[in-house]
């Protein structure tokens, strides 16, 4: 028996990113590609850990029930570094410390995906037993006369969009107003959250570290 579980997470702006406020870059990742980005000046929970060298930006989502958490080297590098850096009491404490900032914000337009198998993970919390062809016992939702089952595999496929989703309209007027702002200009690879704002519960984390696109090639 093999169970799998998909997610597929495809949420919508506060502050929408509009179609035509895109262009075509440069992102920086394990490869170089030229892909879609999106553009918007806004006001956003933001901070920046000069130590650590880490931006840290909040995006509310429609509704203000969840937010999108991004966390961006200050230069390119892969995510090595800031995968060790990170702690929950780290996050917590970045999280914290962000106010209200003008900030001018580029994202690429990318869908990141992954799938992953449980097993060592599901044996380590003490699930042991389903493995085990002898052992397992799924008598209970399982016709005997089909035979014994045990587990095979646990898999589990998740994905999210970053795109420029539909969002409130009225909230096109505060970029009107935004003068002198932080750039968050992620053109390389960075972290993403999704955060539930009333508990703070993580539902969602990864990562962006290659964006899909063209090939660049060096001309020398």
């Amino acid at each position: 028996m093999i169970l799998a579980n998909a997610l597929h997470f495809k949420g919508l702006w506060e502050r929408k990113l509009s179609e035509e406020s895109t262009d075509h870059r440069t992102f920086l990742g394990k490869k170089y590609t030229k892909v879609i980005m999106m553009h918007r000046a806004g006001m956003y929970l933001f901070h920046e850990d000069v130590d650590n060298m880490v931006q840290i930006l909040e995006m509310p989502l429609w509704g203000g029930k969840a937010s999108l958490v991004l966390l961006m080297p200050f230069h390119v590098e892969n995510l090595p570094r800031l995968d060790k850096l990170l702690t929950l009491e780290l996050l917590l404490k970045w999280l914290e410390s962000t106010a209200v900032t003008s900030v001018a914000v580029s994202l690429p337009k990318a869908s990141i995906t992954s799938t992953l198998s449980l097993q060592k993970q599901l044996s380590a919390l003490g699930l042991t037993d389903a493995w085990d062809q002898k052992a397992a016992d799924f008598s209970g939702v399982a016709d005997k006369s089909k035979g014994k089952l045990h587990l095979g595999g646990v898999l589990h496929w998740t994905s999210l969009v970053l795109g420029p989703k539909a969002g409130k309209e009225e909230a096109d007027v505060e970029e009107e107003n935004i003068e002198q702002p932080k750039l968050f200009y992620a053109d390389h690879p960075f972290i993403i959250f999704v955060r539930h704002n009333s508990t703070g519960a993580l539902l969602l984390m990864g990562a962006l570290d290659h964006a899909e696109g063209e090939l660049l090639h060096d001309e020398l």
